[in-house]
């Protein structure tokens, strides 16, 4: 209910319309034990009909006389179906509840989660179940311009959705830049308090020049709109020495961030199975609310193929 309120509440404050969906994966074993008579086809068409009905009790309970609400039902694996209704449909963005992340009981919601981070065409806002996350602080992670005066078009982006969410909402914005000192272990290896004192003082100047430089680099962000709301919002910076999938769980904890906004590579194939990217390990050790957005050559990864069992079945819906 947390996402579905938050999908409402977020529709009606930007005037946009509200798709509200389900997802069939498989026709439950009860169905098949007990009407051995009708065909896969059919029992699927049985569980449509269930979670298009599920889907109008849940929209009642929006307080949203003033939408126009379109439910869907989709049959197939979630994160395929979902992904290509979103291309299809042109939709801005998914909202998606998601449980916990620290229980094995998580483990096929995160698998499902990452899939779904991969293919989507549009970004990815997964609300937490867990309490007391509602009303925390903004928290941006984004990389850092190789000594460039300008973010890289993904981390403006994220930094334009962290604060344009941070304005409408009235929360804090905090901004996170996670970084390494390269070679700094082969440098240390040396063992003599010369070399240990130089690599501090390395460490010293290359955390000045990254805070220095990621402070510049918001000042002259290329979005108008982005400049204007970090203006008036004065965000915080944390340069942080440190792995990104450790430094922002940690942060997030500290500061009781409402809302991690990331950047993600979204890789797919062996890449994505072998290295994953940084955005999916965050996601796996913090049980706060993300949102995901991805560069725009990513976006245009194609959604997975359809299967003969998946289909689509849609009707609007007015909330009376």
């Amino acid at each position: 209910m947390r996402a579905l309120d938050r999908a409402a509440a977020l529709a009606r404050n930007e005037g946009a319309a509200l798709t509200v969906c389900g997802v069939v994966n498989s026709v439950p074993t009860d169905y098949i034990r007990n009407m051995m008579v009708v065909t896969f086809r059919e029992l699927t068409d049985i569980a449509v009909e269930i979670e298009r009905e599920r889907l109008k009790k849940l929209v009642k309970t929006l307080d949203a006389k003033d939408l126009s609400i379109s439910i869907k039902v989709l049959v197939g694996r979630p994160h395929s179906v979902v992904s290509r209704a979103a291309r299809l449909n042109g939709h801005d963005l998914i909202i998606k509840s998601t449980c916990g992340r620290r229980t094995l009981r998580s483990l096929a919601a995160h698998r499902e989660d990452r899939d779904l981070l991969r293919f989507s065409p549009c970004p990815v806002w997964l609300v937490s179940s867990a309490d007391g996350f509602d009303q925390g602080c903004i928290l941006a992670a984004i990389g850092m311009p190789d000594r460039g005066p300008l973010l890289t078009e993904l981390d403006s982006y994220i930094l334009a959705k962290a604060a344009a969410i941070a304005l409408a909402e009235f929360r804090e914005l905090h901004v996170v830049h996670a970084w390494q000192l390269s070679h700094e272990g082969h440098m240390r290896s040396f063992g003599t308090k010369a070399a240990n004192l130089e690599v501090d003082r390395m460490i010293a100047r290359e955390a000045a020049l990254r805070t220095n430089g990621l402070r510049r680099a918001i000042e002259a962000t290329t979005s108008e709109s982005a400049r204007i709301a970090t203006d008036f919002l004065a965000p915080h910076l944390h340069i942080i020495k440190g792995h990104t999938e450790n430094v922002v769980p940690e942060l997030a904890d500290r500061l009781g961030a409402g809302l991690i906004v990331m950047g993600t590579a979204a890789r797919t194939g062996l890449s994505g199975l072998w290295i994953g990217n940084t955005a999916e390990k965050v996601l796996s050790r913090s049980d706060r609310s993300f949102l995901i957005v991805k560069a725009p050559e990513r976006a245009q990864l194609p959604t997975p193929k359809m299967n003969e069992f998946e289909k689509q079945d849609s009707c609007t819906y007015n909330v009376s």
